[in-house]
């Protein structure tokens, strides 16, 4: 048995990585077989399922697990418009669970808080650079005391974590993928190298103007850009696109990226050099993977740039310019391709969501639980 949080609906059909994650895990517990209690949705609604699954989640703690999927921005700020004395709440749940006696452990998906102070004056910055660190700040303190094992997308992460967790397991928890039937199609050289790029085009992180152009340079070379609809209207006049000469700009989300990744030879996961991104762990990453694409990525991104070169599943660049050459010399050496994309077929199977799944049960039921002191959420 899992119980599953989220403070949040789910949704399983959704272009935003922090929006896909919670509905795959979610469905992948189901799928390795086991009985899911789910207590997700917004406050009132996560409130009513909380009561009704209280009395059963108390008193079968030896028979389950708790999993939380953590939101960019800490519970306790959802409930502050029309429930501010009720703030609290997902907190108190976790420990009331954790005193119990049942293993908890949640997935913290990012500390971008510690990292990004936006300009200017006005209310959204404001709540940026003052409100959301001062939560995100004392959300980590109740996980601190609340956490039996703290997922991150690398333990690396946990670095720039302002706590320790000293008394909490820290494990990797990266993204998956979902299990394909049908993996990419076989790469033809004659064909030329079809190149597919998932997400944003917002500068100045995801100025990619350098790496677009490049693509279009190369004659035996195709760029399909998929994009937010939004980011193409503020930014696509920044890249000058036309359908002469330039990549194919798309939209699509869910299910409809599927052929895409079926007719891409290599998928493109590059970006500007920034601090924040040396520990991040994609979900377009493991799509890729999940699809037997191979990748091209920045080796800004550490942790990312170290997997791909042990498991020998792609290439690294610095810049546009070490990608406009690695472009060029797999035009005249194909073969680089077949042997990365053989080298993505022998993992897929390790990094799905499934796979997750798995390996979160298996951590938690591997925890020593809490000893009980109380086993009520008291309202304040």
């Amino acid at each position: 048995m899992v119980v599953f949080h989220h403070p949040k609906r789910l949704h399983a059909e959704s272009n935003v990585a922090s929006l896909i994650r919670p509905a795959r895990m979610y469905e992948a517990f189901s799928r390795i077989g086991e009985e899911v209690l789910e207590i997700t949705g917004n406050g009132p609604e996560r409130e009513k399922k909380w009561e009704d699954l209280k009395p059963r989640i108390l008193s079968e703690v030896g028979e389950g697990v708790f999993y939380s999927e953590s939101v960019n921005v800490p519970p306790a700020l959802t409930w502050l418009r029309k429930k501010p004395h009720r703030m609290n709440f997902d907190y108190r749940l976790i420990q009331s669970i954790r005193n119990a006696g049942m293993p908890t452990g949640l997935f913290y998906r990012d500390i971008h808080w510690g990292f990004e102070r936006p300009r200017g004056g006005g209310l959204r910055p404001f709540i940026k650079n003052k409100c959301i660190p001062v939560f995100g700040r004392r959300e980590l303190k109740h996980y601190e005391r609340s956490v039996d094992v703290l997922f991150l997308p690398d333990v690396r992460m946990a670095d720039y974590l302002p706590l320790t967790f000293a008394n909490s397991e820290i494990r990797s928890l990266p993204p998956g993928g979902e299990q394909q039937e049908n993996p990419a199609r076989k790469f033809s050289p004659e064909g030329g190298i079809n190149l597919l790029y998932v997400g944003n085009i917002a500068p100045p992180i995801y100025d990619l103007r350098g790496y677009f152009a490049a693509s279009a340079e190369e004659e035996k070379v195709r760029l399909k850009v998929i994009t937010r609809e939004r980011a193409l209207k503020l930014h696509g006049a920044l890249y000058e696109f036309n359908d002469v000469d330039g990549p194919q700009v798309l939209h699509a989300q869910g299910q409809e990226l599927q052929q895409h990744y079926q007719e891409a030879d290599i998928a493109l996961c590059v970006w500007e050099g920034v601090e924040y991104h040396r520990f991040v762990m994609p979900v377009k990453v493991y799509e890729s993977i999940a699809h037997g694409v191979p990748l091209i990525v920045s080796s800004s991104a550490e942790v990312l740039a170290r997997f791909v070169e042990r498991e020998k599943i792609g290439w690294v660049v610095q810049n546009a310019d070490e990608f406009t050459m690695l472009l060029r010399r797999l035009a005249e050496h194909p073969g680089e391709i077949v042997e990365r994309r053989q080298a993505v077929e022998s993992i897929r199977h390790l990094h799905t969501w499934d796979q997750r799944a798995r390996e979160v049960v298996e951590a938690l039921r591997g925890a020593e639980p809490a000893a009980h002191t109380e086993n009520e959420i008291t309202k304040r």
